[in-house]
């Protein structure tokens, strides 16, 4: 039905990126996003809301234990659509999670290290007692 719509405005992207995070697929909201971009269509508010929601759930399964739930999450996310911001999150679930590997995987996945993202692994490598390693 969404892809039959020919003039989507802010409302409809918002709507069909709202039931993606509902139902469990927030990765989903990133695409959704792209197309925004794509298509000149402005996100307001409540676009931006659902890319934090998205991005959030990757950082509160971190929190609550769940690392690796954050990792998979993470690895449903096409390639393309993962930022900085997403990349920060995971490292950070990995850290939390004791989840030196995976962390380890993610971070050589990456092809730009910013200062944050090479913190986010420096907090993991010391989280692990890898002071060394660290440095």
């Amino acid at each position: 039905m969404f892809r039959s719509i020919k003039a989507k405005g802010t409302n409809i992207y918002g709507a069909l990126m709202n039931g993606y995070n509902l139902n469990g697929e927030s990765w989903k909201c990133f695409k959704i996003f792209e197309e925004m971009k794509e298509k000149d269509v402005i996100p307001d508010e409540i676009e931006w809301n659902m890319l934090i929601g998205a991005c959030s759930k990757i950082n509160a399964f971190a929190l609550n234990g769940m690392g690796s739930q954050a990792v998979e999450l993470y690895r449903e996310m096409p390639n393309n659509l993962r930022d900085h911001v997403s990349q920060i999150c995971v490292l950070n679930a990995c850290s939390h999670a004791g989840l030196l590997h995976e962390a380890r995987t993610i971070f050589n996945e990456i092809s730009l290290k910013t200062e944050l993202i090479t913190t986010t692994m420096v907090d993991c490598l010391s989280r692990l007692f890898m002071f060394d390693e660290a440095q």
